[in-house]
């Protein structure tokens, strides 16, 4: 029983429960959300019930306000922290924690008021929400914040051992209407705007021919450049690049990553068919992490971690990267078509979850000795698609 954005958006604000369907690698998974401003003992123990644990979407600026640790989520999208409990709880009762939920949206809860562990897992969601990251953490925040509510989202994961239509039935019973993330996601696009387009000028390159350079500002004030050229409006399957930032690889030709050579091969491809775009990520240094952290974990790489480890050990998931700008950035060239140069499968698997039609263009480069294992661990940790296993070994392979 799906329905549309809007009536949901009511419904929660009523004090009602939704169901939001999360498809991600082709599987799908159900969740009870509800805006925390709303809940009652009542919709509470029946999420207890139905579901597994409960979970608090919160922005960052909350989790910081309340001095709350948190530890990275296995798949890389929220930052989930250790359970809270309110100071005094008695343990795991709806009524116990009710108060927790009620604590952690009231904006004169202190930190001292709160104790970890506990029961309660808060989740730090991004201020774009699913328009940053898909997920399940991000729809429960932006539809309290979309009802007019506090900030703060309600959601527990129902499970998933039946099949999915069988678990629709069962809401079906429960009369609870049901959502999708994708549903989600195009009503925000359609009716909200993440970027800003702030200037545009010619750029003209050594190697690579004249593009049209196009400066995008987030709401958030995060930047990007667009590299265009040719007339990508309306056209199909334009051949694209997004390119996350990479200062050693991109500027100091670092032998550790295929970066720098991926960036040259996409821009040489790009000048060669006198059409195409080439969006740089600025933000994505690391895979998200930054480029002091990314240091670090080049330190730990030279102990022996590979490179998903050494981001683990400095407390970061795999990749925090999201494509929730780019697809937006895309759409304001007017494309909405692309072959896109990538080896990473979640790039082109989040793309066509904003509504981009996504056709791979395989962008292997040749490995070199100090960059070969990290390129078997991206195969074999990350799923990134490479023609070769990259058998063979280097005493310097660990960096």
């Amino acid at each position: 029983m799906f329905i549309d954005i809007q009536r949901a958006i009511e419904r929660a604000k009523s004090g009602k429960l939704i169901g939001v369907v999360e498809k991600k690698s082709k599987m799908d998974s159900l969740s009870l959300v509800i805006p925390a401003e709303t809940v009652n003992y009542d919709i509470l123990s029946n999420m207890m019930r139905n579901g597994d644990r409960i979970y608090v979407s919160l922005l960052p600026e909350t989790i910081g306000r309340l001095k709350i640790p948190f530890i990275p989520s296995a798949n890389g999208l929220s930052d989930i922290s250790f359970g809270v409990d309110i100071k005094g709880s008695k343990g795991s009762s709806p009524e116990d924690l009710l108060k927790t939920v009620k604590a952690l949206s009231n904006p004169e809860t202190l930190p001292e008021d709160l104790v970890v562990p506990g029961h309660v897992i808060p989740v730090r969601v991004s201020q774009a929400g699913v328009l940053e990251k898909p997920g399940i953490a991000e729809a429960s925040l932006d539809i309290a914040r979309m009802a007019g509510l506090s900030p703060v989202g309600l959601f527990t994961k129902i499970e998933s051992r039946v099949t999915l239509s069988s678990l629709m039935e069962f809401l079906k019973d429960l009369d609870i209407p049901v959502i999708s993330i994708s549903d989600l996601v195009r009503y925000r696009l359609a009716h909200e705007r993440l970027i800003e387009r702030v200037v545009e000028a010619t750029l003209p390159t050594k190697f690579y021919g004249v593009f049209r350079a196009i400066g995008y500002r987030t709401r958030y004030g995060n930047e990007y450049v667009a590299l265009v050229k040719g007339d990508v409006r309306g056209k199909e399957k334009v051949l694209t690049r997004i390119h996350s930032e990479c200062l050693t690889g991109d500027v100091f030709h670092s032998l550790r990553c295929d970066c720098g050579d991926q960036l040259e091969h996409a821009l040489k491809k790009i000048e060669g068919e006198k059409r195409g775009i080439l969006l740089y990520m600025l933000g994505h240094e690391g895979r998200g992490i930054g480029i002091i952290n990314k240091l670090m974990a080049y330190r730990l790489q030279e102990k022996g971690k590979d490179t998903v480890d050494a981001n683990l050990e400095l407390g970061f998931p795999p990749d925090l990267r999201s494509y929730g700008v780019a697809a937006q950035i895309l759409m304001d060239l007017g494309v909405k078509s692309i072959r896109l140069m990538t080896n990473n499968p979640w790039k082109i698997e989040e793309l066509e979850r904003y509504g981009i039609s996504v056709v791979r263009y395989p962008l292997e480069v040749q490995p070199c000795p100090e960059n070969v294992k990290y390129l078997r661990i991206k195969k074999e940790k990350l799923g990134h698609m490479f023609s070769t296993n990259f058998e063979f070994h280097h005493p310097g392979e660990n960096l």
